[in-house]
C-alpha cells in the first residue's frame, strides 16, 4: 500500500508540474494560473486523503524543490531559489518590523488609556467620598448600599468610612 500510495503522490506530482490536474478544482485553478504546488495539492490530485503526505518524507522534500523551482521559473525578478527565498525573508522582515510597530504603538496607547481610567476613578472616588460627607451620618450606610446595589459589579475600592 505504501508503494501505491508513493507511486500516485509522484504522478500527481508530476501532473502539477506539467500544469494538467485530473481534479477538477485544481484544474481551475491551473487555468486562472494561480494553480500552487504544495503538500495539500499534490494529495488532493493524488485523490488520497489530507495527511496522507506525512509518512513519505522523501516525497515532501520533493515536493518543496519543485514548488521553489516552479516559483523561481514564474518570478520575473529572480533567477535562483536562492534569491527568491531572500526576497521572501526581506518581505517577511519588513513585515515583522511593521507589525512590531504597531505592538508598540497599542501597547502605548494602552497604557495611557490605562492611566485617564485610574485618574477618572481617582475623581470618581473622591466625588463620592464629597457626597458621602455631606450626609448625615445616619444616612451614609443607606447610600452606600444604594451604590453598590446599583452596581454589583463596582470594580473600584474606596475609602468611605
Amino acid at each position: 500500500m505504501s508503494q501505491a500510495t508513493k507511486n500516485k503522490l509522484l504522478k500527481a506530482l508530476e501532473r502539477l508540474l506539467n500544469d494538467e490536474p485530473e481534479n477538477r478544482e485544481l484544474r481551475i485553478k491551473a487555468r486562472a494560473g494561480k494553480l500552487k504546488i504544495n503538500n495539500s495539492n499534490v494529495e488532493k490530485e493524488a485523490g488520497l486523503s489530507v495527511g496522507a503526505l506525512r509518512r513519505h518524507e522523501d516525497i515532501q522534500i520533493l515536493v518543496t524543490n519543485k514548488s521553489l523551482e516552479a516559483r523561481t521559473t514564474q518570478s520575473s525578478s529572480s533567477t535562483s531559489p536562492i534569491e527568491l527565498l531572500q526576497v521572501e525573508v526581506k518581505k517577511l522582515k519588513s513585515e515583522m518590523t511593521r507589525a512590531n510597530k504597531k505592538k508598540k504603538e497599542y501597547l502605548d496607547l494602552s497604557r495611557n488609556h490605562e492611566e485617564a481610567l485610574a485618574r477618572q476613578a481617582a475623581i470618581h472616588i473622591k466625588i463620592v467620598q464629597d457626597f458621602m460627607g455631606m450626609l448625615h451620618e445616619s444616612e451614609r450606610e443607606k447610600a452606600m448600599d444604594m451604590v453598590v446595589k446599583a452596581r454589583p459589579d463596582n470594580l473600584i475600592k474606596g475609602k468611605f468610612r
